[in-house]
């Protein structure tokens, strides 16, 4: 079998050869390129050629992300000015202005907003008129490329944008924010809600009728964030509902879930997902392997490893035993990864390591 009948074998229930081992590697090459640190092996060599040589597969939405295209309304224009540090946009529309500000990283590499465009319930109006107008569709060329470049390495994935609550936090008002507003204008924000939500509809339409395989919801779930009562309330009627019309298409589901998720991992199989992706395990996160077993009982887990356990500080005995354990308790509803992704300061011979000891496993 190859590495992709392999991960597609998984999510219909069949046990496979081999466990598939994806580590998310982006951002341990991005900084360590952009530092002029890769290892001399790998400095001319793309990512791809590195998990080649590391004998593991990607996590194939890093490449088929670009097939579903946001386009904005006629009368909306987005202006976008960027220096070494920050991203300033600001978005035109007849119902008004927003502006949002983005600081890059240390490195360049990922981002964080420093000013989120909604800063009152009338800023919200304005993004509804963006959100209204926004259509979506399936780039084919952009499909064609990632599949010629990930090839039978992995099934293709695509990610979807954080639920509609979440994304109001994340990338909208901000957590603070968020709490308020549902606080002063309940129903007003759950208009804006149920707006994301058919905005969605229009996504998931192009998204049903594409070649993906698999859907992940790029969630970010923290129960800091959405507690059990807003879990129960935002979170599980959104999944059930879009898990079933897209397992009615043909496709698989799965949610990143990479924060302290303790209060809400007991609801993970009323989900409908087919699996969870990047629950991490004590000691860098809150749960154990054995709740996360419990709570999952037959859905897919997908990674499993503490990144901690990747760097130079944890033995490779520590990380042997701790691969052993996964592998024993998982298998065969398992895809192997880095919860949540190699860190930059990672030692990346550890990856390699981790491929002798999958290769070693004997399945029941």
């Amino acid at each position: 079998m190859t590495p992709r009948e392999r991960m597609l074998a998984v999510f219909k229930g069949f046990k496979v050869d081999k466990v598939l081992w994806q580590p998310r590697l982006h951002h341990w090459y991005d900084v360590n390129k952009k530092l002029g640190t890769l290892p001399s092996r790998y400095r001319d060599a793309s990512i791809i050629e590195i998990y080649d040589d590391l004998r593991a597969t990607p996590r194939s939405y890093h490449f088929f992300n670009p097939c579903i295209r946001t386009l904005q309304g006629r009368k909306v224009e987005v202006e976008t000015w960027e220096d070494e540090t920050t991203i300033r946009r600001k978005y035109r529309t007849p119902k008004g202005v927003l502006r949002e500000s983005i600081r890059k990283t240390e490195y360049g590499t990922a981002t964080y907003h420093i000013e989120y465009p909604v800063k009152s319930i009338e800023d919200l109006r304005v993004l509804a008129y963006i959100v209204e107008g926004q259509e979506f569709e399936f780039d084919k060329e952009a499909y064609l490329r990632a599949q010629e470049e990930v090839g039978e390495r992995a099934e293709s994935i695509v990610g979807v944008p954080h639920l509609p609550i979440m994304r109001l936090i994340v990338s909208y008002m901000g957590f603070e924010a968020t709490v308020k507003a549902l606080w002063k204008h309940p129903k007003e924000v759950e208009e804006f809600l149920s707006l994301l939500d058919a905005s969605d509809d229009r996504r998931f339409k192009v998204i049903k009728e594409s070649p993906i395989r698999i859907v992940n919801f790029g969630d970010n779930i923290h129960h800091d964030l959405v507690s059990p009562p807003w879990f129960r309330k935002y979170v599980l009627p959104y999944y059930q509902r879009r898990t079933k019309e897209l397992h009615e298409a043909g496709k698989f589901c799965t949610s990143h879930w990479d924060g302290n998720v303790g209060k809400v991992l007991p609801f993970a199989r009323q989900t409908g997902l087919d699996g969870i992706e990047c629950l991490t395990p004590k000691p860098q996160g809150d749960v154990t392997l054995e709740e996360i077993k419990e709570a999952l009982g037959d859905m897919i887990l997908i990674d499993g490893l503490p990144a901690t356990h990747f760097l130079p500080s944890v033995s490779k005995e520590e990380l042997r035993a701790f691969v052993g354990k996964v592998l024993k308790m998982f298998y065969p509803r398992l895809i192997l990864g880095i919860s949540d992704m190699l860190p930059p300061g990672g030692d990346i011979e550890k990856v390699r390591f981790v491929s002798g000891l999958v290769e070693a496993f004997e399945p029941p």
